[in-house]
Order: structure tokens, then C-alpha cells, then sequence
């Protein structure tokens, strides 16, 4: 494993004018090869896939990679770990590009996403671990935005459990482990649309109204009733290393099938917020195999998906409110009582020492 320290500036996408309308990239030749770090359409008047990255959303990073090391096809299937030393905060990043030239002074080139989601400017440090293996939590954010999906009017999908009232109880009982972690998060319910485009608009609108580093969706899944085990998934549209975190997370705490991150374009919610989001997928609600094991590990899976985001931390475990939970009661040291009758002329001695 590589660490290297230095300073950072960003590449890549629309806005970057720096690279030419038809720049390419250096180890990836098509959009398949990692679909996960592009637009789905190329922007006017480009060719190029460095203009194509989706710098606003995809975390991805350019250093000086050494490919008698880690070859051009191994940079693809790996992931680097990016550190802000002013900050220290941390994400996931995909290497995406050699870079930058060893004239810049510099060490890296990530994305404008990475670089607002590290809270860092050009020439700020940073600092790169590499390779890195998924499994790690990629990075404990700051602020969150955590919404349950669909609505009290608008139901989602029902079976064994109902998905709009289980949501809400994941979305409150993780935010409770996140609070308690230092994250700051806001909460959403939709307790008034009356149709499905009214309640996207309205959780969508939500999200893009806060100041966050993160938006999150809590579903659960329906396909037909079953006794079989199901399992876990996570959605996104750019955040595909954070998904897999999730969605092993999740099914290693509940006993739950990995189903794995799934790339999904055409869902309101990833499509609509500004900032990068996911969306989870808990279990599936007709199946009997998931409604079980996920009312039998609740917390052990909203747990799973607190440090995900948040880090481990220490949790607080506070008494229901109107109960005080008193200190146990000190016990007095026993009381030692000692009755002396003397008669006559006697000679005390203590420690081998006579008192008159």
C-alpha cells in the first residue's frame, strides 16, 4: 500500500476548460468501462471523456499511478482513499485519469464533488492511500439529510411489514445514532402529498433546501409473497462505492442477502437532489425470510448503517424521557460499637506504646 501527501486541484468535467473538448482520458477508453463516472449524455460542443466525467456528482482522482505497479486495467477494478489534512475528513475515490503533470507542484487532481465533500480548495492538502479495499467506511460525514420514501397518503409497498411505516422507523432510529455521533441530520416525513409526482417533488425539494454534505432514502422492496430470503440493496446514480459499503453493511448486521449497489438512472430521488445521494433498499417486505430477520435485528442494521455514514463513535444510551435514572444508593460504613467497663488501675498500650 502507497500513501503520499501533497497538494490538490480538480479536473474534469463540463466546467473544465483546461482540457480540450476532445481530451480523453488515460486508462479509460469508453463510458462502459466505469458508467458510474460520466454523464449519461455528453455535453455540447465536447467529444472528449474528461468533459464527460460527472465532476458534480462522481468521486473520482487523478495521481502520477505507476503501472508497472498497478496496471491500467487493476486502476479500474481498485479505489484510492482521499484525506483532507485540514479538515480530515475522508472519501472513496475512483481512479480515473494519470495525472496531474509533476510541474503543478501538485500530487492529485479529484473531482469539484470530492473536493466540496473533503471541504477543501485548490492547493489544500490531502492525503492518498492506495489501493484500498471497499469495506471500510468511506467516509463519516458531517451533515445529512435522511428522508423517508414515499408518504402517509402516498403508500409504497406492503407484505409481511408495511414499507412507509418501517422506513420512518429506520430513518428516526439511525438519525438518534447519527445525532449521537456528532452528525448533523434532518429528518423528513411526507405527511401531506396526495399523489406520487407531489410527494417525489416534495422530498426532492426537502433535500435541495438543507445545507449537507449527503442525501439519503430509506425503501424497502416488494416483488411477490415468499418464504425465501431476499436481501438488501442500494441504489445510486454516482455514489456506487458508498452503496456497496451500505449494502454489505446492512446485510452482514441483519443476516440479510447482499444484493449489492445497483446503478439506477431514472429514480426521481437520485436524479433530483443536488447532492450526492443513495438510496437503500432494506429488505423486502413480502418476504417472510427478510420481515423476520430484519424485526429481529432492527438495531443491529440501523447500527450497520450509522457507521457507514457516520463512523463508529460511542453511543449514549440516554432513560426515556420523564425517567430518571437515579445512582445507586451509597452504603455508610458499617458503625463498630465498643462498650469498656475498667475496674481498678490498668495500662494501655497501643503499638507498643504505653498511654497514661
Amino acid at each position: 500500500m502507497t500513501r503520499l501527501r501533497g497538494k490538490v486541484s480538480w479536473f474534469g468535467g463540463p466546467n473544465d476548460t483546461g482540457v480540450s473538448p476532445d481530451e480523453g482520458l488515460a486508462f479509460i477508453y469508453d463510458v462502459d468501462d466505469a458508467p458510474h463516472l460520466f454523464l449519461d449524455e455528453q455535453p455540447p460542443g465536447t467529444t472528449g471523456l474528461a468533459r464527460r466525467l460527472a465532476a458534480d456528482s462522481a468521486f473520482y482522482i487523478a495521481c502520477r499511478w505507476n503501472y508497472d505497479v498497478t496496471s491500467k486495467t487493476e486502476l479500474l477494478q481498485t479505489l484510492a482513499r482521499v484525506r483532507a489534512i485540514k479538515t480530515g475528513r475522508q472519501a472513496l475515490a475512483y481512479p480515473a485519469d494519470w495525472g496531474p503533470h509533476q510541474d503543478t507542484d501538485r500530487l492529485a487532481d479529484i473531482s469539484p464533488a470530492l473536493m466540496t465533500a473533503l471541504g477543501i480548495e485548490t492547493d489544500d492538502e490531502v492525503e492518498v492511500t492506495f489501493p484500498v479495499q471497499q469495506g471500510v467506511p468511506a467516509m463519516p460525514y458531517e451533515s445529512i439529510v435522511i428522508s423517508s420514501g414515499h408518504g402517509k397518503y402516498v403508500r409504497g409497498a406492503t407484505g409481511i411489514i408495511d414499507e412507509v411505516d418501517e422506513a420512518r422507523r429506520v430513518v428516526e432510529r439511525v438519525a438518534e445514532m447519527l445525532e449521537a455521533r456528532g452528525v448533523d441530520v434532518d429528518v423528513f416525513h411526507d405527511d401531506t402529498s396526495q399523489t406520487q409526482s407531489e410527494n417525489l417533488d416534495r422530498i426532492v425539494s426537502y433535500h435541495n433546501s438543507r445545507e449537507r454534505q449527503l442525501d439519503v432514502s430509506v425503501h424497502f422492496n416488494a416483488y411477490v409473497e415468499t418464504t425465501k430470503p431476499m436481501g438488501c440493496e442500494v441504489l445510486f446514480v454516482s455514489q456506487s462505492a458508498l452503496a456497496g459499503e451500505l449494502s454489505s453493511a446492512i446485510a452482514e448486521a441483519g443476516d440479510l442477502i447482499d444484493r449489492g449497489a445497483k446503478k439506477r438512472t431514472d429514480l426521481a430521488f437520485l436524479n433530483g437532489t443536488d447532492m450526492p445521494s443513495v438510496l437503500i433498499e432494506t429488505a423486502f417486505v413480502d418476504s417472510t425470510a427478510d420481515a423476520d430477520a430484519y424485526q429481529s435485528c432492527f438495531d443491529e442494521i440501523c447500527e450497520s448503517i450509522a457507521t457507514v455514514l457516520g463512523g463508529k463513535g460511542e453511543m449514549v444510551t440516554e432513560p426515556p424521557p420523564g425517567e430518571v435514572t437515579e445512582p445507586p444508593p451509597v452504603k455508610p460504613p458499617p458503625t463498630i460499637r465498643i462498650d469498656v467497663e475498667v475496674i481498678g488501675d490498668i495500662t494501655i498500650i497501643v503499638n507498643g506504646v504505653p498511654v497514661s
